[in-house]
Order: structure tokens, then C-alpha cells, then sequence
């Protein structure tokens, strides 16, 4: 176990494990698969995510693969001196839940929905889904509010 959130729908729990060592570079950089279980039940699993910091931004830049509630996902960030271009986002199938830049804020968006907005270091979600909570959390963990701020402003 590497991290606990107490959520409003329930307790998370983000493991890290060896991932698959397909190729030299997985084996020297020590790629992980992490898997976010909501309530005991495991839910979300992205491969090849490393550990939080360079590796992992390395890692998301190139856009990584995962099984999300059955479905295979995959998560994708983008970087831009522009700030509308800035973006992450975890996307499948049925649903995608995408992080973007407002103002001071970080706003969170299911669909095309707004589902709540971080300032200050605190989230506060309108109607928290286990899909935006599961988001939310990633989003933290992975550390992708790196890829929402200007980029000549960002701490290495």
C-alpha cells in the first residue's frame, strides 16, 4: 500500500507493484502498475506509471494504458504555453474525467459536465461519483497537476 485517501464515497487505497519489465528501459527505470481500489474493491490499474516525480511525468507525457471497471483506459496530459491547451484526463469507452486550468483553480469535468474545482490545495467536488473521486485521487497521486501550470513557471 502506498497512499490512503478518505474519500466522500469511500476509502481509496492506491498500491504500487512491479509492472511489466518488456523492455531495458522498464527494468532500469523501475516502471510500476498501480491499481486505486475504492472501498476494498480494485477499480482502476495503469501501467507502466513510475514513481511520482520525473519518471512519472516522463512516463504520462507519452501517454499510458490501463483497465478501469473492466474497460481499458487510457490517460493522456498535454502541456502548453497556452493555458486552454493544458490538460489531463483519464478516458474509456463510457466515460472521461479530464482536469483543466481556471483561473487559480484546477476545475474537474466528467463529460462535459463541471464536477468541482481544486483551490487552495482542497477539492471541493458538487456531487462526488466514484468515477470522479477515482480521477481526483490519480490525478493527485501521479502528481499530473504538473502539466496544468505554466511551463516556465514549474518546479522541477
Amino acid at each position: 500500500m502506498y497512499a490512503t485517501g478518505v474519500t466522500p464515497v469511500g476509502p481509496v487505497v492506491l498500491t504500487r507493484g512491479p509492472g511489466a519489465r518488456s523492455c531495458p528501459e522498464a527494468a532500469a527505470d523501475g516502471w510500476e502498475d498501480w491499481t486505486l481500489a475504492l472501498r476494498g474493491e480494485p477499480r482502476l490499474r495503469i501501467q507502466g506509471l513510475g514513481a511520482p516525480g520525473h519518471l512519472s511525468r516522463k512516463l504520462l507525457a507519452r501517454g499510458l494504458d490501463g483497465v478501469w471497471d473492466g474497460e481499458e483506459c487510457r490517460v493522456r496530459v498535454a502541456s502548453s504555453l497556452a493555458r486552454s491547451r493544458r490538460s489531463a484526463s483519464v478516458e474509456r469507452a463510457s466515460v472521461r474525467v479530464a482536469f483543466r486550468p481556471a483561473g487559480l483553480r484546477t476545475q474537474v469535468v466528467q463529460g462535459d459536465e463541471p464536477q468541482g474545482s481544486r483551490s487552495g490545495g482542497r477539492w471541493d467536488l458538487s456531487a462526488p461519483t466514484d468515477t470522479v473521486v477515482l480521477g481526483v485521487c490519480l490525478f493527485e497521486w501521479a502528481e499530473m497537476d504538473h502539466f496544468l501550470r505554466t511551463p516556465g513557471l514549474r518546479q522541477l
